[in-house]
């Protein structure tokens, strides 16, 4: 059995941010990966992993997507997460890399904490935790584009054991984040990117990249492989 560890990136974001989007864009441009893809988007169930399946791309079969229906993935990652993703790692033909997109409701740090378990500790490592930032509307002080339809997400959950503000979830978000996508970037001019930019960069953790991306679309390179190596 081979010993080498699968690099696993984390995406997280509020509900409508765009993680979808962005990553389609990953599964059809993974230019020879094996992607793995677990799903936790809670509210929109089955919505964002009928989306991914129809990309219809050999990068990442519907065998390889994975919903997780039982609530926030915070919340549930003994009783639900641990096993899914040993279940992908127990695989004969294991992927090359293990996409894993939270629910907007999650605090990315329990996640992150799972992947020290010695269960997974020896045969994955998180090369980074990506947050997806909806540029319109942390310019406007909304942090997500439809906060109703995220507290309504909320309520839907009866496995959410926290109950953290907006504004408290999205610090989570950037200061667990190693990479930031900043997406819908078309509904914004250059002065309010750039304000947006400086404005994350001033509440995010030392050494965060931001990277603009138009409808998902970026390099590859610049968010796989990328070896964070988070703690």
């Amino acid at each position: 059995m081979a010993t080498r560890k699968i690099p696993v990136t984390v995406i997280t974001g509020f509900l409508g941010a765009g993680k979808t989007s962005l990553i389609r864009h990953l599964i059809t441009h993974a230019d020879g990966r094996r992607l793995a893809l677990l799903i936790n988007e809670f509210g929109e169930m089955g919505v964002d992993g009928e989306i991914l399946k129809a990309c219809g791309d050999e990068a990442c079969g519907e065998d390889d997507i994975v919903e997780l229906t039982n609530g926030c993935i915070c919340c549930t990652v003994a009783d639900d997460f641990l096993p899914t993703l040993n279940i992908l790692l127990d695989r004969e033909d294991p992927p090359d890399h293990i996409l894993i997109e939270t629910s907007g409701l999650a605090l990315p740090k329990p996640l992150v904490k799972a992947f020290q378990w010695p269960e997974v500790r020896s045969r994955t490592t998180v090369d980074s935790v990506i947050a997806v930032v909806d540029g319109p509307a942390v310019q406007a002080g909304l942090f997500a584009d439809d906060p109703v339809a995220v507290q309504a997400q909320r309520e839907a959950d009866e496995m959410l054991d926290h109950d953290s503000p907006l504004a408290e979830v999205y610090e989570d978000q950037l200061a667990c984040a190693d990479i930031v996508v900043l997406s819908k970037i078309d509904l914004m001019d250059g002065a309010a990117l750039e304000q947006t930019k400086t404005d994350i960069l001033a509440d995010a953790g030392a050494g965060v990249q931001v990277i603009a991306a138009d409808h998902g679309a970026l390099d590859p390179a610049l968010v796989l492989g990328v070896n964070a190596e988070v703690e």
